[in-house]
């Protein structure tokens, strides 16, 4: 009995085999993919597909895209991996859509084609004129054929003509692929996507992706160097104990430093002239002091508790790192990693900000709903102020204080010296990391559940926009 049973088990398992093996080598037709399978693949490439509007202020029609593939170098068209999508001329104005992603095998690429389900425009009173199909199907070259390689994740922007699509009720789409255009290192910013071994860089600007590159071992938090004139941007990896570097010049990574002995690099900071990196390994419960000019461990020391957080306190040359499971906040001594004091904090300490450099040291208590504002001159707890639930990352920036509360969906504004927050601003999804772009007066949150990152004018303390990104952001850093 037991020897059918694994003969059936067998055959069932070679069936299913010959199935898929079956369903990959069909001609004729397109392959199918999966991005969610990507960050284990490995030897595959992905393609992210982002669309943009000629102009802002076109017809406001509305197309349905059945299925989106790319055409590969032997012919055969792989499909992308994409839900039927609505696609609203109106909702995208002048901010972009992100469409698909196709994990592809290593090689080069010249097409894409779209097959369309439909297309309307609005006729008033909430009504809708259908739009008759010039072609089913819109096939669109690359200005030169993109190769994808293993471990490559590569970003397509597509720009959509409304006003041409639309010919005396009839829908026609044009839709034209931008050329690449020149890496940029002003107004621009990286997020990192673990869970598609990806970071994006997006412009400030126009609050738009305008690039990607795969980082292999799930890209988690980025840091840029502090010295003025560097625009180096350290990656952290969740799934190897390694820092790869970016040239955002160049946008890609041009080097990289191991971490040897530890498990995981949670999280990082810099000493002021860049010279020095402190990187938290959460599972090992270390510390690590790494010259970053040669990669080269100094020292360690092994704190336990999960180490989560850590800053550079500049005036004090002392770092702050939160302990997860001990309820405190140890300080450092940046040179040599011995403790000189220890903060009782509340339960599950987060983020930390050393406001300006100077005496305040604002830690966020995601067990208890509040951030603690400690004084480091007179070593001395200051207050607590009640904030939304789950505080996890404070930042700095147009006079006020940021704080991201995790579990009420919701920024907590405060103003330094007051007792309570100003204000709260509501958001949608989860969010978490945060960031400023200065230049250009936005606050940056990523929203683990809505795959994008929210645009918040802090002017007027509302999202007005969105980070379309297909995938959970983590770290964010702006570069100028």
């Amino acid at each position: 009995m037991k020897t059918g049973l694994k003969y059936l088990r067998t055959a069932l398992a070679v069936s299913l085999l010959l199935v898929l093996m079956a369903g990959c080598v069909a001609s004729g037709g397109s392959s199918p993919t999966t991005a969610a399978s990507f960050g284990a693949a490995g030897q595959q490439g992905l393609l992210s597909l982002f669309l943009n509007l000629k102009e802002s202020n076109g017809p406001p029609l509305t197309m349905t895209i059945s299925s989106i593939e790319v055409l590969s170098g032997n012919g055969r068209w792989l499909s992308a991996d994409a839900a039927p999508l609505e696609i609203k001329a109106g909702e995208i104005k002048g901010g972009q859509r992100f469409l698909a992603r196709a994990v592809l095998p290593p090689g080069t690429y010249s097409r894409l084609r779209f097959t369309l389900a439909g297309a309307f425009i609005p006729a008033g009173a909430g009504k809708r004129l259908d739009l008759a199909l010039d072609e089913p199907q819109v096939v669109m070259a690359l200005h030169q054929p993109l190769y994808v390689g293993a471990g490559d994740s590569k970003s397509l922007f597509l720009t959509w003509d409304t006003r041409a699509s639309l010919h005396n009720n009839m829908f026609r789409p044009v839709i034209l692929v931008a050329p690449r255009l020149k890496h940029m290192i002003a107004d621009v910013a990286y997020v990192a996507c673990p869970d598609i071994n990806t970071v994006f860089m997006f412009r400030t600007d126009q609050n738009r992706v305008c690039d990607s590159m795969g980082i292999k071992g799930g890209p988690t938090y980025l840091f840029k160097d502090p010295r003025r004139q560097s625009d180096t941007v350290y990656a952290l990896t969740g799934r190897r104990a390694d820092i790869k570097i970016i040239s955002p010049a160049a946008n890609k990574v041009v080097e990289q430093y191991g971490l040897p002995m530890s498990r995981e690099a949670t999280f990082m900071a810099l000493s002021p002239d860049g010279r020095w990196g402190y990187i938290v390994d959460q599972r090992q419960g270390d510390v690590v002091r790494m010259d970053m000019s040669t990669g080269r461990v100094a020292n360690r020391v092994h704190l336990g508790y999960q180490p989560s957080y850590i800053i550079y306190l500049k005036k004090y040359n002392l770092l702050a790192v939160t302990l997860s499971l001990s309820q405190t906040v140890v300080l450092l001594d940046a040179g040599t990693l011995s403790r000189t004091a220890a903060i009782s904090t509340g339960p599950s300490p987060a983020g930390l900000l050393n406001q300006g450099g100077g005496k305040w040291l604002y830690i966020a208590e995601s067990g208890s709903n509040s951030v603690l504002l400690y004084d480091l001159g007179k070593n001395e707890i200051v207050k607590r102020i009640m904030v939304g639930f789950s505080p996890r990352r404070i930042i700095a920036g147009n006079y006020y204080i940021y704080v991201t509360n995790y579990d009420s969906s919701s920024i907590s504004v405060l103003r330094p010296g007051q007792l309570g927050p100003s204000w709260t601003i509501p958001l949608s999804g989860r969010p978490l990391e945060i960031a400023e772009a200065p230049n250009n007066k936005w606050i940056y949150v990523g929203n683990e559940q809505g795959d994008c990152i929210s645009v918040v004018d802090p002017g007027n303390s509302k999202v007005v926009g969105k980070i379309e990104l297909g995938a959970r952001p983590m770290g964010i850093v702006v570069l100028r």
